[in-house]
């Protein structure tokens, strides 16, 4: 229950598109409400009144724009951006900006960052646990 008090009133926003994506006014003859919300981890809350006002919040959250890049990072990389450092996140998704918000510019930077680790340098703890490996 705790995931859908999250994702649910974020979820409403997009009920004016049905299950294969077509937009809909209604849903089982009564009228769409694409009104939903948002808890920041801050704790405050956002309110949208439908998909476009969604989608402008998506675009312009650096909330949003460091999740997309750490969820980058981990597919590409399969390790946690932690290990190579505390500030590489901020450091990726300050890049992914100033690239606005070029998504290959990004997957470069990732690719960079991990290929700079020199061979044999040790990685941080977490890494090293991530990897299964917990010998120094």
């Amino acid at each position: 229950m705790g995931c859908h008090a999250v994702i649910n009133p974020l979820g409403f926003t997009l009920e004016p598109f049905d299950a294969v994506g077509r937009l809909r006014e209604t849903d089982h003859a009564k009228k769409v409400d694409s009104s939903g919300s948002y808890v920041l981890r801050d704790g405050k809350t956002v309110t949208f009144s439908g998909p476009r006002d969604l989608a402008k919040f998506l675009a312009g959250s650096e909330e949003v724009q460091a999740a997309f890049a750490e969820q980058l990072f981990h597919h590409l990389v399969q390790q946690p951006v932690r290990a190579y450092g505390a500030n590489k996140l901020d450091e990726l998704r300050n890049a992914f900006a100033a690239n606005k918000f070029n998504m290959r510019k990004l997957a470069v930077e990732i690719m960079a960052t991990s290929a700079l680790v020199p061979r044999g340098q040790e990685l941080t703890t977490e890494a090293q646990r991530h990897r299964g490996n917990t010998e120094k």
